[in-house]
């Protein structure tokens, strides 16, 4: 059995719900349960692998030295990243449910990756959009994919948080 830590489906409804209570989505879980990243792989290798995979899409280093563009901005990135690290946890555990019950193993049987998706106001006018992670101890990491950094949200940012989804 896999050391590497999981959450169920009705656990993450519940830590979303208490981590989030502005949160207007009814259910932004799809998967029955997820596994647990680690945040430092996450902003080193993951980052630079997926920035190596958005390269083949020619988007340039315009704004801000991001990949933010108008027809793909703050959401499609905070998904894209969120898709790369679910493509990278398949490739890892590429055993089929058929082929388990063979005797195959792999280092996860998790059906995702703990990597979600959160909107928040930024200013009165204005929303945005990043990935969030829960480490080890369930207390959420914010992370700004236009430049690859785990981020602090304000106070009035994490309580104005209107939508979540992993």
């Amino acid at each position: 059995m896999s050391d590497i830590k999981t959450i169920k489906s009705a656990a993450l409804k519940e830590l979303i719900d208490k981590t989030f209570p502005s949160n207007k989505r009814v259910n932004g879980v799809t998967d029955s349960d997820y596994a647990y990243l680690d945040l430092e792989w996450v902003e080193n290798d993951a980052y630079e692998g997926y920035k190596n995979w958005l390269s083949i899409f020619d988007f340039g280093r315009s704004v801000k030295n991001s990949d933010w563009k108008r027809n793909f901005d703050c959401e499609d990135l905070a998904n894209s990243f969120k898709i790369y690290l679910r493509l990278l946890h398949a490739e890892a555990n590429p055993s089929t449910m058929m082929e388990e019950l063979s005797g195959k193993k792999n280092e996860s049987n998790s059906e995702s990756v703990l990597a979600g998706t959160v909107f928040f106001n930024n200013s009165k006018s204005s929303a945005h959009s990043i990935n969030v992670f829960f480490d080890a101890n369930d207390r959420p990491k914010f992370f700004e994919p236009m430049y690859g950094k785990f981020i602090n949200l304000t106070k009035d940012e994490r309580e104005s948080v209107w939508y979540v989804e992993f």
